[in-house]
């Protein structure tokens, strides 16, 4: 039914951590334990949130080993134009501006996600 998927999504925007997320994976696509880090949240805890995301047809992952790379994945345009909703604007927003900058400054990921050029020692 459509208005039971509308309802999903609407609920999935309507919590402050998940807009959080989202606004996080604007800037890149990020494993569970960086978004933890930067949320300062427990691992199990994001998990739940980026299930709920992604059930809503707004991120997508794909498994490396043992961790989930989320990333912004819009399903269709309807979850594409609820997105850029939910997001308008957040960028102005002092807390939502010091999480990007505290995810910019976590090293990018865990060391398989790098070329062997860039993993140190």
């Amino acid at each position: 039914m459509v208005w039971r998927k509308k309802i999903k999504r609407f609920k999935a925007l309507g919590d402050g951590t998940r807009l959080k997320l989202l606004a996080l994976l604007e800037v890149r696509s990020c494993c569970v334990c960086e978004l933890a880090a930067a949320l300062d949240l427990s691992q199990p805890t994001i998990t739940r949130h980026l299930q709920k995301l992604t059930e809503a047809g707004f991120l997508a992952y794909e498994r490396k080993g043992f961790f989930q790379i989320y990333r912004l994945a819009p399903e269709d345009e309807e979850a594409q134009s609820l997105l850029f909703l939910a997001l308008a604007g957040l960028e102005e927003d002092p807390e939502i501006r010091s999480l990007k900058k505290k995810l910019t400054h976590l090293e990018a990921g865990p060391p398989w996600l790098k070329g062997p050029e860039e993993v140190r020692p």
